[in-house]
């Protein structure tokens, strides 16, 4: 389980001088850095200041700043969904950039899975299924299966699109990472295995611990929660930095919180997986 497995959002700016400034700032507070492994941009990209390519560098230029956190990674968060051909001239706008992750909803063809992992391999991509603004009704009234058999579909679907174009010196996956919300990871955890005979890295969007409220997010749990169930990954930005003025939760007070519900995380898998080793 990993030390520090917080992606924090920069989501909502309306100016670019505001977003970098904050940025700074929030990468000269320990607090926050302690527990970060990535920074996720998406509308931000969007800003008229800059370009999206140029976004990318300034805050790599920011990170490469603070010579102890060159660790931290950066996340554009697309969740890309085109042709081809589209994917292949978007992608090669990013290509010399410094991005880590970037998200692509499992709509694509199996040629756009190729095209990006051609243009960036070194990109790790992240398939985005379902959305965890949307309740389970809403998956079952649309798709009629549950959000959890809906990921598990899409990943089988867009690995067989792939395995169709790509060739013997091409990636063996189409995707290296699934987006979901806390309440799919169990059912992940326990049938990708059998399909894939891997594991894909989760990120898990919708962390809101029992001080905190839910927000915009409909599925939901806590941080040491989500962990246990399988997240690599987990995002959160209100918890991070705003805490919860209602309960009189500050932000320091919630990042600690947060930093003992990860450290409790991480004590019970390790015993978990000593009690296996021992049994």
């Amino acid at each position: 389980m990993r030390r520090n497995p917080v992606i924090l959002p920069y989501d909502g700016f309306q100016d670019a001088d505001d977003l970098l400034k904050e940025v700074e700032s929030d990468f000269l507070n320990l607090g926050i850095v302690e527990l970060l492994s990535f920074v996720k941009i998406n509308d931000a990209v969007f800003l008229p200041q800059f370009s999206g390519p140029k976004w990318i560098w300034k805050l790599w230029k920011i990170i490469k700043r603070h010579n102890q956190h060159q660790n931290i990674g950066i996340f554009l968060d697309l969740k890309l969904a085109d042709t081809s051909g589209t994917l292949k001239n978007i992608a090669t706008h990013f290509a010399s950039f410094q991005q880590k992750i970037l998200t692509v909803r499992s709509s694509l063809s199996g040629k756009g899975y190729l095209e990006l992992r051609k243009v960036l391999p070194d990109v790790k991509i992240a398939l985005v299924s379902f959305l965890t603004d949307n309740s389970e009704q809403d998956c079952l009234e649309q798709y009629g299966l549950f959000p959890e058999e809906k990921i598990l579909h899409d990943m089988r679907i867009a690995q067989r699109k792939y395995e169709r174009v790509c060739g013997d010196g091409d990636p063996q996956f189409a995707f290296d990472m699934v987006v979901c919300s806390p309440k799919e990871l169990p059912y992940l955890m326990q049938n990708e295995l059998p399909i894939f005979k891997r594991r894909f890295e989760k990120i898990s969007a919708g962390i809101r611990d029992e001080w905190m409220t839910k927000g915009q997010q409909v599925r939901v749990a806590g941080v040491a929660q989500a962990l246990l169930d399988g997240a690599n990954y987990v995002v959160m930005g209100s918890q991070m930095k705003n805490g919860n003025p209602k309960k009189r939760i500050s932000a320091a007070e919630s990042r600690r919180r947060t930093k003992d519900e990860i450290k409790r995380a991480s004590e019970l898998d390790n015993m978990r997986i000593f009690e296996a080793e021992s049994g």
